[in-house]
This record gives C-alpha cells, sequence and structure tokens, in this order.
C-alpha cells in the first residue's frame, strides 16, 4: 500500500472501512491484491466483415463494470474477529441494497457504486485456510461479486444556475456551463421553472457524426422547451438511458407537448467550462434555470483537464 492512493468501503448500513492506502487496516479489514475491474470502465468493441480476412470498426460501447474482490478481516481475539467480521458483512446487505468505494488521490475524490451479484463468498479467498475453523486463524476473507448501475467513477456534480432578474423575457450569454473534465461524455440534467419558455444550449462539442448529423455544424445548436404553464417546473435528464421530462409534481404533460423533440448532445470528453447562451420568455422575474453536469471518470484517479 501506498501514502498516494486511499480507498474506502462505504456500507449501505453506513458504515466505512479503510481497505487501501495509509489507513487499511484501521478497523481490521484490507483489501487483498488482485482486485478486478476497480480501474478502466470495460468496454465492447463492434465489427462487420468487409469482404477477405477484413473487418471494418462500427464503434463501442460501455459494458456493465463488474467488481471482484476480497476483504481480510482479523483480530487475535476471537470474539473481537466474529463481531469485526460480522459487521463488515452488513456493510453490503442484499442485492436490493447499493454501497460504495470512495478512491482518493491528489487527483480529488471518486466514487463507485455497486450491488451485490450474489451473496458474498465467505472463508474462500485465503486459500490454506479453506474449509477449516476460522477461529484457528483469528481472519477470514469476504469475497464480493457486485455489479454497478453505471460503469464510471464519479465526483461532485458541476451546477450552474441563472435566474431571469426583471421582466417576462431575457437571456444571459455568461452562462457557465460546467463542462466535462473527465474522458467519458456526460449527459447534462436541467431544472427548468414555469411558466416560462426556455431556449438552451445543445451544442454538438464536435460529435455531429456520432449523432448521424454528417456535414452539418451544430456547434451552436439550441433546444427550445415547449411553453410551460404555471406549475410546471420540469425536470430533463437527456441521459438516453435515463431520459426523462417530468414535472417536479411527477406530471408527464410537458414531455406529451414536447413532441419528440428532445436534447440530442451529451458533453464531449476533456471539455473545460465555457459560457453559453440561456434566454427565457412568457416567463415572470425569478425564472430560473438550473443545469446539473454529472463528473464521470473511467478510473479512481487521473484522465482529466
Amino acid at each position: 500500500m501506498s501514502d498516494h492512493f486511499a480507498l474506502q468501503l462505504l456500507g449501505c448500513d453506513g458504515s466505512t472501512w479503510d481497505i487501501e492506502g495509509p489507513d487499511a487496516d484501521a478497523q481490521g479489514v484490507f483489501l487483498l491484491p488482485r482486485p478486478q475491474q476497480f480501474y478502466h470502465s470495460p468496454a465492447v468493441t463492434y465489427w462487420i466483415k468487409s469482404g477477405g480476412a477484413g473487418e471494418k470498426y462500427q464503434g463501442f460501447s460501455y459494458a456493465p463494470r463488474k467488481p471482484l474482490f476480497a476483504l481480510v478481516t482479523h483480530d487475535t481475539d476471537p470474539d473481537v474477529w466474529r463481531a469485526l467480521w460480522s459487521d463488515l458483512t452488513l456493510a453490503f446487505g442484499d442485492p436490493d441494497d447499493t454501497f460504495r468505494l470512495r478512491a482518493e488521490t491528489n487527483d480529488g475524490v471518486r466514487f463507485l457504486r455497486m450491488r451485490l451479484r450474489q451473496h458474498l463468498a465467505a472463508f474462500e479467498a485465503i486459500e490454506p485456510i479453506v474449509g477449516m475453523d476460522p477461529h484457528l486463524f483469528g481472519c477470514g476473507s469476504v469475497g464480493v461479486d457486485a455489479q454497478c448501475d453505471q460503469p464510471h467513477w464519479y465526483g461532485t456534480p458541476g451546477i450552474t444556475s441563472w435566474s431571469l432578474p426583471s421582466g417576462t423575457s431575457g437571456n444571459t450569454t455568461t452562462f457557465l456551463h460546467p463542462g466535462n473534465p473527465g474522458p467519458v461524455p456526460i449527459w447534462p440534467r436541467w431544472t427548468l421553472t414555469a411558466p416560462a419558455t426556455w431556449v438552451l444550449p445543445d451544442r454538438s462539442y464536435g460529435q455531429e457524426d456520432d449523432f448521424g448529423r454528417y456535414g452539418d455544424d451544430d456547434s451552436a445548436n439550441t433546444w427550445t422547451s415547449t411553453p410551460l404553464v404555471a406549475g410546471e417546473d420540469v425536470l430533463i435528464d437527456s441521459n438516453p438511458d435515463e431520459e426523462f421530462m417530468v414535472t417536479v409534481a411527477g406530471g408527464l404533460g410537458p414531455l406529451m407537448r414536447q413532441g419528440g423533440d428532445f436534447l440530442v448532445y451529451p458533453v464531449a470528453p476533456f471539455t473545460a467550462p465555457h459560457n453559453v447562451t440561456v434566454a427565457v420568455s412568457g416567463a415572470t422575474a425569478g425564472a430560473t434555470a438550473t443545469i446539473e453536469c454529472d463528473r464521470w471518470f473511467d478510473t479512481p484517479f487521473g484522465r482529466s483537464l
């Protein structure tokens, strides 16, 4: 272990376990070597036969991340060790519960959320004592086979808001878009107040070809919301895996009226914060637009702006 990378297990029960780094073993638990799928986000590529022995690359998508790792618990007092081992198993809950890893380096703090794929494997990771009474050795292992709902490490989202200072319409050209410091495309989420009609940035960031817009220039593309009536403050997630446009109260009226016209582009990797234009009409003073951009990373450290 080193002083440059700290890794914690954050249990679904609120517990915290230092498993790697300068404080590893502080609670009598540490990570065994050779964990799997802790680092780069897994991906699969797609190819088609192109004649002869050749194949033509078609693209890739991120695959499910399925971390596999083992933790060791130990104490010279068998009663203390047994309680420690039991407490550790409670940190994982069952597959309905989620737990996290927290990684900290000079690059910042990142998290990876996951849940069990199957029940814990107890006392199977330390080969010489497999099948023996762990009380004889004062130690035992917990094998974890997990899967992530989304495969990327994540940090604290970037959030920016703007409010109409007066009148019923207006715009700002200095709305600070949070950008995307990581290597993974991210999809903005917006919260818009009503009544209002909003015009939001939907820039391509050079990704036109990836979205079937060959030869077009969408570097200044915008998106216009359906007119929102009073009481229709909306939450918008442009991620196609999560895509929704619902009112704060849960209604789908704005989505139905939008007629399938939706935000197109994610924010490209390694995009610095930048100014964009946000406009509103048919509103009241104080109408507010808020953007939230996740911070996704394919690794627990490095690879960012």
